[in-house]
C-alpha cells in the first residue's frame, strides 16, 4: 500500500509541476505599460512645484476638475503634517499656496524658520471618484 501511495504522490507532484511549467511558458500578455517610444510611466495628473521657498504650487493635469484637494507638508522629524485644503481645482489650473496657509491639527502655522520640510503630498478626487495622489520630496 505504501508503494501505491508513493506512486500517486509522485504522479500528483509531476502533474502540478507540469501545469506550472505550461502556464509559465504560455503567457502571452505583456507586462509593459504605455505605448511604444515612451518610458512606460503614466503622466502625472498632479504637478507640485516647491522651487520657491515661500509658496507651494499645485497644478491639475487630470483632464477634469479635482475636488477636496488636500496638500500636506511633512516636516523632518516627528512633527505632525501641516495641511491646506482646496475645495475644487479646475483642469489645467495652477494654484499657489503661501506657506502660512498650512496648519497642523492643533492650529500651528507652518514656518520654515521653525520646521524644515521633508516632502509634500497632494491628494484629490476627480468627478468620477478616482483618487489621485502624488508625493514629492521638498525642493525638487
Amino acid at each position: 500500500m505504501t508503494l501505491s501511495l508513493r506512486r500517486s504522490v509522485t504522479a500528483t507532484t509531476a502533474l502540478i509541476a507540469a501545469s506550472w511549467l505550461i502556464s509559465a511558458c504560455s503567457s502571452t500578455g505583456t507586462t509593459e505599460a504605455g505605448a511604444l517610444g515612451t518610458s512606460g510611466a503614466e503622466p502625472t495628473t498632479i504637478a507640485i512645484d516647491t522651487s520657491n521657498q515661500f509658496v507651494v504650487a499645485v497644478t491639475n493635469n487630470a483632464g477634469q476638475p479635482l475636488q477636496d484637494v488636500r496638500i500636506a507638508i511633512q516636516p523632518v522629524g516627528t512633527a505632525p503634517p501641516f495641511t491646506a485644503t482646496i475645495r475644487r481645482l479646475e483642469n489645467s489650473e495652477r494654484r499657489e499656496l503661501s506657506l502660512t496657509e498650512f496648519r497642523s491639527n492643533d492650529g500651528t502655522t507652518f514656518s520654515p524658520r521653525v520646521y524644515r520640510a521633508r516632502q509634500v503630498t497632494v491628494t484629490g478626487t476627480d468627478l468620477v471618484g478616482k483618487k489621485h495622489e502624488l508625493t514629492k520630496p521638498w525642493g525638487r
